[in-house]
């Protein structure tokens, strides 16, 4: 595959573009990163514009754009589920969402997990909620990864990383001296 100049140009633009608004964004409002509703809340300052570009870039995801059309290619009608989940849970978040958000707010709740604690009084419960969330969080953390090896795949760098490139290429330059000199090697091949 052929490194594509102009999507690789443009994407590297962009990314120092967003890693300097993140830059000059920290210089803006200093926080007490000590904190951890600062940290993982932004310190609950964040309005309505900021709120809606982050639910932009929560919703439409490797998820959005790679799973869910790979589940509709593999398994058929199956995988079109996601559509009318969408369409049925989002106003119902919009409606419920706003109450606990205020209530989060009042109570100092950072998670679910402090939610569900303090709602039914179990930390037990609590930490079932917390664990579940963490579990629940992994594969789609590697989804997001394969997503991004996906985009930069696409703009022209081998896909699998530099250690899969690199044993792609010994494999063709070590098999072909192998066999020249009739040593019995198994054929496995590497992945993807």
């Amino acid at each position: 595959m052929n490194l594509d100049l102009t999507a690789t140009t443009i994407f590297v633009a962009l990314f120092l573009l967003v890693a300097w608004l993140g830059f000059a964004a920290a210089r803006w409002r200093k926080a007490d990163l000590n904190l951890l509703h600062e940290w993982g809340l932004g310190g609950r300052r964040f309005g309505t514009i900021v709120t809606w570009f982050l639910l932009g870039g929560d919703l439409y995801t490797a998820y959005t754009f790679i799973a869910v059309p790979a589940l509709v290619f593999g398994k058929g009608a199956m995988g079109f589920f996601a559509v009318p989940y969408t369409i049925l849970v989002y106003p119902i978040l919009y409606l419920v969402f706003p109450r606990l958000w205020v209530i989060a707010h009042e109570r100092g709740h950072l998670t679910a997990a402090d939610f569900v604690g303090d709602r039914f009084g179990s930390r037990l419960l609590a930490l079932a909620v917390a664990v579940t969330g963490i579990l629940a969080t992994m594969p789609y953390i590697a989804l997001q990864l394969v997503g991004m090896e996906v985009v930069i795949a696409a703009l022209g760098f081998p896909q699998g990383g530099v250690l899969t490139w690199r044993l792609r290429w010994a494999s063709t330059k070590i098999r072909p001296t192998l066999r020249a000199s009739e040593i019995s090697v198994p054929t496995s091949r590497c992945p993807h």
